[in-house]
């Protein structure tokens, strides 16, 4: 009896114990099995390496849920058509808890919203974790220039377009490095600037240093010989009459007569103002139009008269310096007619 006794014992607290463990369990695990979550889909083209089912999930560096399921979109999407035509994106899902983005009274934000969002540029990305060859799903917002993956479906669940990870960036960015510099002609360049240092060389070695240098150490004489002392005295002079030709011009302009002149000037712009739009100045001008032409008409009409008035008065004008060439010989001739006689001296007996 004392053994049964003892193995009715050791049962009973084996089930106890195991009861205790399966409360605790329930216990602590029931908020786990029973927590709402939503599913969240993206579609990656390029490598998801490091990415495993229950790989976190973060929004701006806070763990937001997990990775649910890795595959292909083909295998989902473009059923209709054919294997070759349609998109190699690897998907992803993911369970989110909502609660997490706004508390348990508010719900999980609907694909409208989360529209807007994509529009200011939220992003699912691939991060690396540490050194260790993991990565995992980080949300975040990027480059508003960040174009969005293109796609042809209507996603089942909530979708947030991918950005390219950095290491794909960085990647990309390599490839394109190298595929820049295999199109590059280094052998070439290496001989062109071996061309150029040769002709470099040949210059240096065709310049005539010698001369060179004794018209350098020439030149330095000369600036040495140059009285630096006398061309600064004569510069302070200089300096000193710009001053007083300074003093000069702003005591001409502190004049009261320059501070009139604007107003003088504006007066006179005035009265000429006046007197241009003075009526009276366009029938004054109209009535020496039309005499100038009465004038013109008359001129034309005696041009010939005048050719022989001006004849005539030139023929008048020859006989009065003849005239006056022989009074100038003979004044009495001018009054007497006749010139007078010789005067014949007497002769002596």
């Amino acid at each position: 009896m004392t053994a049964q006794k003892q193995h009715f014992r050791l049962g009973l607290f084996v089930l106890v114990a195991l009861s205790i463990c399966v409360i605790l369990a329930i216990v602590f695990g029931a908020g786990r099995w029973i927590r709402t979550t939503i599913t969240l889909e993206s579609y990656f083209n390029e490598s998801v390496q490091g990415i495993d089912i229950g790989s976190k999930v973060k929004y701006r560096g806070v763990v937001v849920g997990e990775v649910s399921h890795i595959g292909f979109t083909y295998s989902r999407y473009q059923q209709e058509l054919a294997p070759s035509e349609r998109q190699q994106y690897v998907l992803l899902e993911a369970k989110l808890r909502p609660e997490l983005f706004g508390g348990k009274n508010i719900p999980f934000p609907d694909q409208a919203y989360l529209n807007r969002e994509i529009e200011k540029g939220l992003r699912v990305k691939l991060n690396p974790q540490g050194l260790t060859g993991t990565s995992y799903l980080e949300i975040d917002y990027q480059a508003t220039g960040t174009p969005p993956t293109p796609i042809t479906w209507q996603p089942e669940n909530l979708y947030i377009p991918s950005a390219h990870s950095t290491v794909a960036q960085l990647v990309t960015a390599t490839q394109n490095l190298a595929l820049k510099l295999q199109k590059l002609d280094i052998e070439g360049l290496i001989n062109n600037l071996n061309h150029v240092l040769d002709s470099a060389n040949q210059k240096m070695n065709d310049m005539p240093v010698q001369a060179l240098s004794k018209k350098m150490l020439a030149v330095l004489d000369k600036l040495e010989k140059i009285p630096y002392a006398e061309l600064s005295t004569e510069a302070s002079g200089l300096m000193h009459e710009a001053r007083v030709s300074n003093q000069s011009i702003q005591k001409l302009l502190a004049d009261p007569a320059w501070a009139s002149m604007p107003a003088d000037l504006a007066a006179s712009t005035k009265q000429a103002r006046a007197l241009l739009e003075n009526p009276n100045l366009a029938g004054s001008l109209q009535k020496m139009e039309s005499s100038l032409n009465r004038l013109d008409q008359l001129l034309a009409q005696h041009e010939g008269g005048l050719d022989i008035t001006m004849s005539n008065m030139q023929q008048i004008s020859e006989d009065l310096r003849v005239i006056s060439e022989a009074a100038r010989a003979n004044p009495t001739g001018l009054l007497l007619g006749q010139p007078p006689k010789p005067y014949v001296l007497p002769s002596s007996k």
